[in-house]
């Protein structure tokens, strides 16, 4: 069904202080609504940090939204039927004043993290809303699998890559900023511990420890930037393991196949962990245990040197379809 005389609009920020999860989420969410014959615009608060972050959707406006005259004046010259909201960083009056303006409300949440508009809906993308005591009776709340976001690339069908006898390539990818400086101290072990492992490094467009990171590579090491989807979907796909941060990116490895350690670098994504936890995925280091890093870490990663367990692992991968939701317009 044609559904182009709707308007949609989705609200996000692509900020240093930010990452990436937020906006990648964002765009795929862009790019099934068009895929349904929705008119969809994307709506930026962005800085330099990262540049062309959306090359792949149409129709995109920049401007700080979360500044209120300026979302006023914004609203009062566009007709919007459905506003998704998705940032870290927005306070309770820009939402209310968006939704004081639209005819329906989606606020993207990971850890109820204000108190929505009445009667707007939740959309907690993932494991997390499990976790979660939303006022049911405030505000509907769709939560779960089938309702993560994942980007083309990796919403098309594909094959998993074959689990090998031994690991041959281990993929870091902290996402968009390394705000704990976890990417020097992993790449140190895996040069230390496995010198004849292919280590590559996926540089956030905000990382501001490049040095440190440099100085702890070998030969063996490579170092990736700027990656769009297609390349980060076919990365992901050349490698035997993964250590990740533990937020939108686990899922994108999941839909890959690819067996991981997940790391928890910020506390918005507690809920997402304990789904993969209750799902069977163990190989977890939790962020009050980070001072345990490495030998954590050496742990994990000698359990999934077994084969077995990566087979394994990958049986529970195998269950992480993207199913479609009716997400809402």
């Amino acid at each position: 069904m044609k559904r182009f005389d709707l308007m949609v609009f989705i609200f996000t920020e692509a900020l240093s202080t930010t990452g990436l999860g937020h906006l990648g989420r964002c765009i795929a969410l862009t790019e099934i609504l068009i895929e349904h014959d929705v008119d969809a615009t994307l709506v930026l608060h962005r800085d330099d940090s990262i540049s062309d972050p959306v090359a792949s959707i149409p129709k995109v406006l920049t401007f700080n939204w979360k500044d209120l005259d300026a979302l006023n004046t914004f609203l009062l010259s566009h007709q919007i039927d459905t506003a998704y909201v998705d940032s870290y960083l927005a306070d309770p009056a820009i939402y209310e004043a968006i939704d004081a303006s639209v005819y329906r409300l989606v606020c993207i949440d990971d850890d109820k993290r204000i108190r929505y508009p009445k009667g707007s809906i939740i959309l907690n993308p993932g494991f997390g809303g499990k976790f979660l005591d939303y006022d049911l009776d405030r505000n509907p709340v769709y939560t779960g699998l089938e309702y993560v976001l994942l980007r083309k690339p990796f919403r098309e069908k594909f094959e998993f890559p074959r689990i090998k006898e031994e690991i041959l390539s281990i993929l870091v990818t902290m996402g968009g900023t390394d705000s704990l400086n976890l990417v020097p101290k992993i790449l140190e072990i895996l040069t230390k511990d496995f010198p004849n492992v292919r280590k590559e490094i996926v540089i956030g467009p905000a990382f501001d420890n490049i040095e440190s990171i440099q100085k702890m590579t070998d030969n063996q090491t490579k170092l990736h930037k700027g990656l769009d989807a297609v390349s980060m979907r076919d990365l992901m796909q050349s490698v035997d393991l993964a250590i990740t941060a533990g937020g939108q990116t686990t899922y994108e490895l999941a839909r890959s196949g690819i067996p991981m350690v997940i790391i928890e670098t910020i506390e918005n994504q507690a809920g997402n962990i304990s789904g993969f936890l209750e799902f069977g995925i163990d190989s977890i280091i939790r962020l009050d245990a980070l001072s345990k890093l490495e030998s954590l870490l050496r742990e994990h990663l000698t359990t999934l040197m077994n084969f077995q367990r990566r087979l394994a692992f990958r049986k529970i991968l195998a269950n992480f379809k993207n199913q479609e939701a009716d997400f809402f317009c």
